[in-house]
């Protein structure tokens, strides 16, 4: 007797499609990934573009309203106090981000 199984096992994969050749690449910041910066000088940034504490939560939504993955990054100088750090999560998971993870200075230095 042999037994096997009705449906068939695996995991769904999707793979990246280029872009149409008539169509530019979108570099916008609602493209790429999302990295909120905090400076030791007390400054913040979403990628390259500046911005402040009133301000960051409101952007992040704006960003994120139509992408299907809310993931983002938060990354932070060496001589940021830890609460500005956990200051940031809180306002990007207020803003509707699922995932939020951290760069240091070894990951971003490939160690």
């Amino acid at each position: 007797m042999v037994i096997t199984p009705l449906t068939p096992k695996g995991l769904d994969a999707l793979v990246p499609q280029p872009a149409p050749p008539n169509q530019k690449q979108q570099q916008d910041v609602t493209q790429k990934t999302i990295v909120v910066q905090i400076l030791d000088t007390g400054k913040l940034k979403i990628n390259d573009e500046d911005a402040t504490w009133d301000s960051l939560g409101p952007r992040l939504t704006d960003v994120f309203k139509e992408r299907a993955e809310k993931v983002a990054f938060v990354k932070g100088d060496d001589a940021v106090r830890f609460a500005d750090v956990a200051r940031a999560i809180d306002v990007m998971r207020g803003s509707g981000i699922d995932k939020v993870g951290l760069i240091t200075a070894n990951l971003e230095a490939g160690k």
